[in-house]
């Protein structure tokens, strides 16, 4: 019975979509309202599937052609999906409620049915991906999850900016389904005869790729690419700070929140469950991890619009979590059960964070784009006493991304580095994320003062917004402080989570503080960690602006109110400049990008005259037919 449960998110999600083709203004509310209801089940469902496995199974077809793995469609809910489920429900909640007051702004600018009829199907379709069992299925929920996204990023249809970054994000995560595809076709062909069923897979394939590591190799360079592109990994990460910003601030919050980790669910699939454990695999995802949260929060620090910030410290926060991902492989493909259990911990543990404050962030982003009507962090300033709560849930959400405490973000992020500077192998990495954190405040110091604190460049008529909108930024802040001062609620179902992979990790083996979890093992001074908790504090502190005492200033006998206002775009030109050589080579590599991109127009303008040609194209076809066959295997086939 506890499984039937599974159809009813899907049920709804159905009904709203049909709904949401009518142009009535009430769809909006019934939409939203509709994908609230569906939310609190997916919640329900999360929290069901850490008490016992929920599977349902039903048969569609008999075939026994190529695609006989579609006969059975096979819905199952273990703990680690699970967990995603949770922070799928909790932030399309927040995400939907929101959305019934803060949608309304554009009834009278856009085609609404856009909205209402994609938001529902793109909910419906990340919780396919989470449900489903069987790869085949996974390939096409994921594709149907991409292609409805797209029409949301492209919602302000009449701005060219936003059509041009929906056609951007569609091509390239098109492109990096291709490699997904090839991976899941190469899979069932060679290894599991059309068998696509995760248990089967789980049972068949890590035998087989440790007999055969050049497979292994394949299948880890596809994957990688594939789900690399959709997490907006770097290098493949540029259609993220396009795309994000221009989707209504909802639909953002989801963007950045969750479907930029579902990649994270199935790469922990495939590299855990899947495949033999290699430390040269997890060495290699831990270095993209490094690159990624490197460069993307130093992009960050430019940034004079407020979503775009947001953006680019999304990818940030990806490299976070694919940084003890792979460091959690390396250790446990090295017998290190302890320190790969903590590492891998930490990367669930980021990943739920991250969901919370970055969803919190693009709301208030949103908010303030409600009432004002803008991002640019320029222009905006002085809003903390005009709308008091969305100021207390940006700061919340700063606080937390920062990595302060006793926010959730510091204890995800006191995990990566206890668990990276463990080995000489990773510490460098460590090292790294250390200094990266200290940028990424700095980030937020400037998203938070630039909007809410530093004087305006003219009065701006602002008021706190609707209940509606303010009550899912207060509730995710509430969460931000919960699982940072009580982090055993969340590591309880992290624990769960890992041990459905196979990766043992018993929470008897960490003394968990508030804001604090410390393997027992460990020689941590209670001094030590107590005098960097201060510190870090202290530097907090010392960074934000003081507004110290206003003397008034005479001209000419009279007394002048000079606006001494900092803009956004002044801050840190210091930083910047010493920092020179990271955006030179980040503007080459730019360059480079724009020219593959620029002799790849032109194949294709060639390659489409040549499709007049019949005898051409049969050419081409055929060749192409035989590098697949030798890449599948010719003679197996």
């Amino acid at each position: 019975m506890e499984s039937q449960m599974l159809l009813i998110p899907i049920g709804i999600l159905i009904i709203a979509t049909l709904v949401g083709l009518s142009k009535a203004k009430i769809v909006l509310k019934i939409v939203s309202t509709l994908s609230a209801i569906a939310s609190v089940v997916m919640i329900y469902i999360g929290v069901l599937g850490f008490r016992t496995t929920l599977e349902l199974k039903y048969s569609l077809f008999n075939s026994s052609s190529l695609f006989a793995s579609l006969n059975w469609l096979v819905f199952r809910v273990d703990s680690l999906s699970a967990f995603f489920l949770l922070i799928l429900g909790i932030l399309s909640l927040c995400a939907s409620v929101y959305g019934i007051k803060y949608m309304e702004k554009y009834f009278d600018k856009e085609d609404m049915r856009v909205y209402t009829f994609n938001y529902p199907i793109f909910l419906l379709t990340m919780y396919l991906v989470l449900i489903c069992w069987d790869l085949i299925w996974f390939i096409i929920f994921w594709e149907l999850m991409s292609l409805f996204s797209q029409f949301l990023v492209a919602f302000e249809q009449s701005e060219e900016k936003a059509v041009k970054a929906a056609f951007k994000y569609f091509c390239m995560t098109k492109a990096g389904a291709e490699f997904l595809v090839l991976a899941v076709v190469l899979i069932i062909l060679k290894v599991t005869s059309f068998n696509a069923n995760y248990s089967e897979v789980a049972k068949i394939l890590p035998a087989y790729l440790s007999a055969h590591p050049g497979m292994l190799y394949v299948l880890t360079f596809a994957l990688l690419i594939g789900f690399g592109v959709k997490a907006a990994m770097v290098p493949f990460h540029s259609w993220l700070p396009d795309a994000h910003p221009e989707a209504p601030s909802n639909v953002s919050a989801l963007l950045s929140g969750i479907m930029i980790k579902l990649p994270i669910y199935m790469l922990l699939r495939f590299f855990i469950s899947f495949f033999p454990l290699k430390p040269e695999i997890g060495i290699v995802i831990a270095v993209f991890g490094v690159l990624t949260l490197f460069f993307s929060i130093m992009y960050a620090l430019l940034q004079e619009d407020s979503k775009r910030l947001l953006a680019f410290s999304s990818i940030d926060n990806i490299g976070y979590i694919l940084l003890p991902m792979g460091a959690g492989i390396y250790f446990l493909a090295n017998g290190d059960q302890l320190f790969g259990s903590i590492a891998l911990a930490a990367a669930l543990f980021h990943t739920i964070n991250h969901a919370l404050f970055k969803g919190l962030l693009f709301l208030t982003a949103g908010s303030v784009m409600y009432e004002t009507g803008t991002r640019d962090l320029n222009y905006l300033g002085s809003l903390a006493k005009k709308m008091p709560l969305t100021a207390f849930a940006a700061l919340i959400g700063s606080l937390a991304i920062a990595g302060m405490p006793p926010l959730n973000g510091f204890v995800g992020k006191w995990m990566i580095y206890i668990s990276t500077l463990s080995s000489p192998a990773t510490s460098l990495f460590g090292i790294i994320a250390i200094f990266i954190s200290a940028v990424t405040l700095g980030a937020f110091v400037k998203y938070f003062t630039a909007i809410f604190t530093k004087p305006a460049v003219k009065d701006i008529d602002a008021k706190e917004v609707p209940v509606l909108m303010s009550a899912p930024q207060l509730l995710l802040a509430l969460l931000c402080i919960i699982f940072g001062i009580y982090p055993f609620i969340p590591l309880k179902m992290i624990s769960q989570a890992l041990d459905s992979i196979g990766v043992q990790i018993s929470l008897s083996s960490f003394v968990i503080y508030p804001s604090l979890v410390v393997p027992k093992t460990a020689s941590y001074s209670p001094i030590i960690i107590f005098s960097f908790l201060m510190v870090s504090t202290l530097i907090a502190l010392l960074l934000i602006p003081s507004r110290g005492s206003v003397i008034p200033t005479w001209k000419t006998g009279r007394s002048e109110d000079l606006n001494m206002s900092m803009p956004a775009d002044a801050y840190y030109k210091d930083f910047t400049e010493a920092f020179g050589e990271v955006y030179t080579l980040g503007n080459a590599s730019k360059r480079f990008v724009q020219k593959v991109v620029k002799i790849g127009k032109k194949f294709g303008i060639q390659l489409e005259v040549l499709s007049y040609d019949l005898d051409s194209m049969l050419s081409l076809a055929m060749i192409l037919i035989v590098i697949l066959v030798a890449i599948l295997g010719g003679v197996s086939l």
